[in-house]
């Protein structure tokens, strides 16, 4: 006598389970995907058929020669400026978690008094007051100092903070004991910091790093208020000039939703590709 249940034959085997497989597919389905892409067709349909969204569609981007040229200042405004946070943010994560006093006070200095000044009023010192006040120590004129280039300071400087310390919490999160293999087998802090800590912390990081430049991207509306011509100081314009804030700021909206939509899609992908062991 056996304790194995007999085999069913082919005949009575019991159904696959359809069902349930197909519920959790609707479950993992990313249905804020589909309600985000909802949207954007509504406005892509208003600009193509309603004559007044028309009117504000070519008018903020004219065709042909600036059909980009808002866009593409908030790319370059949002690239250029990440980068430079990207530099200094690590350069003051380091000294944040230094082991000299020093450095570690004025990292948290920096860290603390950028982060308790709104983004706006930054903008302002730095463009309207810091870039006069150095062209006249210099005795350059401040005017040969572009709005453009002083917004993307303001934006360096200010996500620098914000960065710095998410590189903090990033090298914090890897094991110490993966720097001290790296002491046991002779090797300095710095290439430590180089070969072992960051490369792990970056997979950590990634995810932080990511939201920081979608709130960059967005923040770059801000430059605005310093007649930079990017979508929003566009689209201020022609509301400005013909009232017709609704067409002009719904088309604003969707713009930054189709930027923003478009980078988090592709920074999900990455991490998703990072996630693979010896992908990178």
């Amino acid at each position: 006598m056996t304790d194995r249940q007999p085999v069913l034959p082919d005949a009575e085997a019991p159904p696959p389970i359809v069902g349930g497989a197909y519920r959790f597919e609707a479950r993992e389905f990313p249905w804020w995907l589909v309600a985000m892409l909802v949207i954007i067709a509504a406005q892509v349909v208003a600009i193509i058929f309603v004559d007044s969204y028309q009117e504000a569609f070519r008018s903020i981007f004219p065709i042909p020669l600036r059909l980009t040229q808002g866009i593409l200042m908030t790319f370059y405004l949002t690239v250029g400026s990440f980068i430079v946070a990207m530099f200094l943010g690590l350069m003051i994560g380091l000294a944040r978690v230094s082991r000299n006093p020093v450095l570690r006070n004025i990292a948290s200095t920096y860290i603390e008094f950028v982060r308790g000044i709104p983004m706006i009023v930054f903008i302002f010192v730095i463009a309207l007051v810091l870039v006069p006040d150095f062209a006249d120590l210099i005795r350059q004129p401040s005017r040969a100092v572009p709005f453009a280039i002083r917004a993307a300071a303001a934006l360096s400087l200010f996500y620098a903070a914000f960065i710095a310390e998410v590189f903090r919490a990033g090298i914090q999160s890897v094991p110490r004991e993966q720097s001290e293999a790296g002491r046991a087998l002779g090797l300095e802090d710095r290439r430590i910091m180089r070969k072992i800590v960051l490369p792990q912390a970056v997979r950590n990081m990634l995810p932080a790093l990511g939201n920081d430049l979608i709130s960059l991207m967005k923040d770059t509306s801000l430059v605005s208020v310093l007649a930079v011509r990017e979508v929003t100081q566009m689209s201020r314009l022609y509301s400005g000039g013909t009232f017709r804030f609704r067409e002009a700021f719904f088309i604003l909206v969707v713009i930054y939703v189709v930027l923003t939509l478009t980078l988090s899609l592709i920074l999900r992908w990455y991490e998703k590709r990072i996630s693979i062991p010896g992908r990178v």
